[in-house]
Formats: C-alpha cells, sequence, structure tokens
C-alpha cells in the first residue's frame, strides 16, 4: 500500500461517516458532505484534512445520512407446511 493509500484510509477512518472522500488522481483530494453533496476539493491530504475541519467546524455534518430509499418489508417466517398467506 502506497502513502496515498494509507492517507486516504487514514481520512476516511475519521470523517468517512460525514464526508465521501476519495483520491481520484495525482494531485486531487476531494471529500463529498454526505448531507448537501457539497465538495471540497485539495491537492494534498493535509490540505483536505484542513478544509475538512474547517468546513465540519462550521458546519457540522450528520454522522448517519438517511437511507435513500426505504427498505423493502421482509418476508415472516414460512409457516409449517411450507405455503406462505393465501390473498384473498
Amino acid at each position: 500500500m502506497g502513502d496515498y493509500d494509507a492517507d486516504l484510509d487514514e481520512l476516511r477512518h475519521h470523517w468517512g461517516s460525514a464526508y465521501i472522500i476519495e483520491h481520484p488522481g495525482p494531485d486531487t483530494w476531494v471529500a463529498q458532505r454526505r448531507d448537501s453533496r457539497q465538495t471540497l476539493a485539495a491537492q494534498s491530504p493535509e490540505s483536505l484534512l484542513e478544509k475538512i475541519r474547517a468546513d465540519y467546524s462550521a458546519r457540522p455534518v450528520g454522522r448517519q445520512a438517511p437511507p435513500s430509499e426505504p427498505e423493502p418489508p421482509r418476508p415472516g417466517p414460512m409457516p409449517p407446511g411450507g405455503r406462505g398467506p393465501r390473498a384473498g
């Protein structure tokens, strides 16, 4: 694992619940807020960390974003005999 991988892992470990953090290419570090999708960009992981801290300090991000769609209901256990409930 290269230094960039370690830096990316470190940023994600500490800030990944509030920001989507990527390193798409050389000198390109990006963090996107999970609540508003506002994007922060920097040329180094250190610079991105500074921007994340300033952004979070000014407007904290909820650490758990609501799901985009509710989960479908899960079927209950199968009744004895292997048949589900009858419609009607």
